[in-house]
């Protein structure tokens, strides 16, 4: 073997290897079109919005034409990782003619995967849809004086306004307030902790908005929100807003305008209303707990009727545990439970999910909103409690794309030694109006 042979396997095997054990690999899909180069370059996702309606047919009637609506997303290969490993015991890399040591390989196989499957699982956190989040909710009341939330809308969604919460008299200032979800009482304003959760004002159990986008946080007491795929129009939208929703509805059903009843107020008119973070801190995973966890993200994929085949769930190696001790998988899940042969980290199928087991750092996690104390600007914060973000998916959410873009072996500059040196180029996307293909499970165990 010469050393341009050596570069060329020893980049093919490692990815061979990769490709066995990395958990992107059986979660993701890699439909697009275009081809990858260099660093930066993008690559184009087609997905169509609508799938066109049945209509009724009539004899000697012409048919109406529906068009297919289509979008076009790129696909960013943002990330560059280099390997330049010295091999200044060469001559034991051709021990053997056509073998490259199976340790070499393996170590750096693993090296690869977990720094793919990390990049990946954290991009299911930032952008799964608003509303698809299981954690503990934290809710606060309005009220007539002293406690309101509005929305103004805005060319790209809306800008969310909170109010004073304890002091009637100080505007632009929100304080402490206990969670009825919990009974812990948490800092009632925006922090970095709800980037890219869901929020949405409340009337009454039975009349809130939808879960609303936060795409950025201007103060504790001012937040940009977007809907959940960022549209801004459409025949599900009232006319002159850039916002679902507004007229408020049941929590499931937002019917346009209200549907005409009076006692549907649009939400940027009603005074003292309340608002609520979705998943504002992680919910506790047991055994005890985590099988009706699971349904739940079941039924957040259901509701935005995504398709049951297909479906996967990654978790850290002690959530694995934790399913294999609930009494909901004994005796009738034990046949659930894969044997054989573990292929990009799947041990177990559960709930319609297959489970695969992320070990080490690859499942993402990020501080809660946080507890607190005190009143207006005098609120005392305490430390906020870190869950772990569990992604829940079909394979159409998120599209990966990949590249070896370079491989070969150089002389050592001060050395009588040779070098390998390689290039990985990969990136990922979900596109907006796919964000409903997943959900999250933002859980403490």
């Amino acid at each position: 073997m010469n050393l341009t042979q050596f570069a060329e396997q020893f980049a093919a095997k490692v990815l061979e290897k990769t490709y066995q054990g990395a958990i992107w690999r059986g979660i993701t899909n890699n439909d697009y079109e275009g081809e990858i180069k260099k660093a930066g370059d993008r690559v184009n996702i087609l997905s169509f919005l609508n799938a066109g309606e049945l209509q009724d047919y009539q004899v000697g009637s012409d048919m109406a034409v529906q068009q297919l609506v289509d979008a076009e997303d790129q696909l960013i290969v943002e990330k560059r990782k280099a390997y330049n490993i010295s091999l200044d015991r060469l001559e034991d890399l051709f021990t053997y003619a056509t073998d490259i040591p199976e340790y070499l390989v393996k170590e750096q196989a693993m090296t690869l995967e977990r720094t793919t499957d990390t990049y990946v699982l954290n991009k299911f956190a930032e952008d799964t849809k608003a509303g698809n989040w299981i954690g503990t909710d934290f809710y606060i009341a309005g009220a007539a004086y002293g406690t309101s939330a509005s929305i103004v809308t805005t060319a790209t969604g809306g800008t969310l306004t909170v109010g004073s919460t304890g002091v009637a008299t100080v505007e632009n200032s929100v304080g402490a307030v206990e969670n009825p979800r919990d009974g812990v009482t948490y800092f009632a304003g925006f922090q970095n902790a709800d980037l890219y959760k869901g929020v949405r004002l409340v009337s009454t159990a039975a009349l809130v908005t939808p879960w609303y986008r936060i795409s950025g946080i201007t103060s504790s007491t001012v937040a940009t929100i977007t809907e959940w795929d960022e549209a801004t129009g459409g025949p599900d939208f009232e006319e002159n807003y850039t916002l679902r929703g507004l007229w408020m509805g049941n929590g499931v059903d937002f019917p346009k305008y209200g549907g005409g009843n009076d006692a549907y107020n649009a939400c940027v008119t009603m005074m003292g209303l309340g608002w609520e973070f979705q998943a504002a801190t992680p919910t506790s995973v047991t055994a005890a707990t985590i099988y009706d966890q699971v349904t739940l993200l079941a039924e957040a994929l259901d509701q935005g009727e995504v398709p049951a085949e297909d479906r996967h769930l990654t978790v850290p190696p002690q959530l694995v545990t934790q399913l294999r001790q609930s009494t909901e998988m004994q005796p009738t899940g034990i046949s659930e439970i894969y044997s054989g042969t573990v292929l990009n980290g799947k041990v177990m199928r559960v709930g319609a999910f297959d489970v695969h087991s992320a070990a080490g750092s690859r499942v993402s996690t990020r501080a809660g909103h946080s507890p607190g104390s005190g009143v207006a600007n005098d609120v005392v914060l305490s430390a906020a409690t870190t869950g772990y973000q569990v992604p829940a998916n079909t394979r159409a959410c998120m599209t990966y794309a990949d590249k070896w873009s370079e491989s070969r072996v150089v002389d050592s500059e001060n050395q009588f030694s040779k070098k390998y040196q390689g290039l990985f180029l990969f990136g990922a996307k979900i596109p907006k109006h796919r964000r409903k293909y997943g959900a999250i499970l933002f859980g403490s165990f």
